[in-house]
């Protein structure tokens, strides 16, 4: 009879050890509830880490390839070892530079992608080792149109807002995913490198943009963030990721004005550094680290 019981609390404890060995997601530093959302300082290009209340973990983006190393970096500093969903809005280089960083260091579950008719894609090295890179690793590559569900959960989802079905633009940037992270009782719009031909598509779908915190478009460009998106959005909060003393004007002073006629506080990358926002149940605070600097080109 002992050894039967011996036996069988030998199973038991097998059982628990396999258990342990399937779970291959460590816990975050995230362990307080919120959902975390860092901006973080690349100079002229553009990353964001978006971390849940339930340690669901989202990349939005990667940088300049020079970038990508501290990108991972920091992101393991954080204890994470899988990204869940990782977002690149549009195949331009300082969006998708550091992506083989990501893949190298972490197991990715999902690269989330917006839905571009095959033909105007790029033909750049940058982008074909993306593809290389999410068919070695096994990704589950998610083709986005605007209305379609990225997550769903009790406390948090996020939806891809455009591009459409239907959109044609002329520009790459205005094919960029655009995201609506709604969670407890925030709201953030992500709207990548979108100037104003895709922010009035979004506009004419009728769409629901209301949010709390905007990520602007394209670096604050002069012909992003207009003043009948912004009428839409009323966001109480504005970051612009843009590198100092950019040769391309970002921000633009004309963006940058009609943030401010709106009431919106503007947070740069380029003067603030990292901007870190934590959303709780009732509202959200800002903070900013300039020590956060993962501008590999620094």
């Amino acid at each position: 009879m002992k050894r039967f019981f011996s036996i069988i609390l030998a199973v038991l404890m097998l059982a628990s050890a396999l258990v342990g060995c399937g779970d291959d997601k460590k816990p975050t530093q995230n362990n307080d509830g919120f959902l975390t959302v860092y901006f973080f300082d690349v100079g002229q290009a553009d990353s964001s880490l978006l971390l849940f209340p339930d340690d669901t973990v989202m990349l939005i983006d990667a940088g300049n390839k020079a970038d990508g190393e501290e990108i991972a970096d920091f992101i393991d500093d954080l204890n994470i070892d899988v990204i869940d969903y990782f977002v690149c809005t549009h195949p331009h280089e300082d969006h998708i530079g550091g992506a083989l960083d990501i893949f190298d260091e972490f197991k990715v579950l999902n690269v989330c992608v917006p839905n571009i008719d095959a033909d105007f894609l790029p033909d750049t090295l940058i982008y074909k080792n993306l593809v290389t890179a999410i068919e070695m690793e096994g990704s589950r590559e998610i083709k986005l149109s605007g209305g379609t569900a990225v997550i769903e959960k009790e406390h948090y989802n996020v939806t891809a807002l455009s591009p459409s079905k239907s959109s044609v633009f002329s520009d790459m940037n205005d094919y960029s995913l655009t995201l609506l992270v709604n969670c407890f009782t925030n709201t953030i719009l992500f709207t990548g490198d979108a100037e104003a031909p895709a922010e009035l598509d979004m506009l004419a779908s009728g769409i629901n943009l209301d949010a709390d915190i905007l990520k602007v478009g394209h670096h604050g460009s002069g012909n992003s963030s207009t003043e009948d998106l912004l009428k839409a959005v009323t966001p109480q909060v504005s970051v612009i990721s843009c590198g100092e003393g950019n040769t391309y004007g970002h921000p633009h002073d004309d963006a940058v004005k009609r943030l401010g006629k709106i009431g919106s506080r503007v947070f740069r990358t380029d003067t603030v550094g990292t901007v870190i926002a934590k959303c709780h149940n009732g509202g959200f605070n800002i903070e900013t680290d300039s020590s956060i600097e993962l501008d590999g080109n620094r």
